[in-house]
């Protein structure tokens, strides 16, 4: 199969940029006078899935409670949260040689879009992409509708674009949008040497390794 566009993600994918989203969340948390968590594996639940929905299923807040602390969330994370990353290793190299290979490359993030476009432009990395997508203010917007945003932003048909990711928010939106998809296991969702699924394009454990996927 020939693509012309690869759409990543970008919390897992492109970036680590759990340090900062863990100690954001847990900011938050303390703010509104609650207990934090510092079990790893619950925390990386905020990798992946609509940030109101991460404050529901973590920490147990309601719809009321939890839509309070994606403001103080935000709010924090705008100003110290966003530095505390880094991109994974090899990742502006690859970028680098697709892009000179021809491909269209794209975001396609849950993170809240202005904020998405802060950090690739912060890390250096927005000059590799025609077109950065993410959530809108309210969260209202799926994966798949994120995708669907990159694909109408580049006029190109779904067939012809991939999406890579590290979680199964990600899988499903790829499925929802009809692009193909490929998995990596070196981000949170999925575990370490995870066989590839029939809707997996592929599965990698470098980013490098799309250099002879694609």
């Amino acid at each position: 199969m020939t693509f012309k566009l690869a759409i990543f993600d970008l919390d897992g994918t492109l970036m680590n940029t759990s340090p900062g989203i863990f100690a954001t969340a847990n900011a938050t948390i303390e703010k509104m006078g609650l207990k934090p968590l510092h079990d790893l594996q619950a925390l990386s639940k905020f990798i992946g899935p609509p940030i109101t929905k991460c404050f529901e299923e973590v920490y147990g807040l309601d719809s009321v409670r939890s839509r309070e602390a994606v403001e103080i969330y935000r709010t924090i994370y705008e100003e110290s949260g966003r530095f505390n990353a880094r991109p994974y290793p090899r990742i502006k190299q690859t970028l680098q040689q697709l892009q000179e290979r021809g491909y269209l490359l794209a975001v396609g993030t849950l993170k809240l879009e202005s904020l998405a476009l802060q950090m690739m432009e912060s890390f250096d990395m927005a000059r590799y992409f025609k077109s950065i997508r993410g959530s809108d203010f309210n969260s209202t917007l799926s994966k798949a509708d994120i995708v669907r945003n990159v694909l109408n932003d580049l006029s190109i048909g779904a067939e012809q674009a991939v999406l890579i990711g590290d979680t199964v928010h990600d899988q499903i939106g790829a499925k929802d949008s009809g692009v193909s998809f490929i998995a990596v296991d070196y981000g949170f969702g999925f575990p370490k040497g995870k066989e590839r699924e029939d809707s997996m394009y592929a599965m990698i454990e470098r980013p490098e390794q799309l250099l002879t996927i694609l």
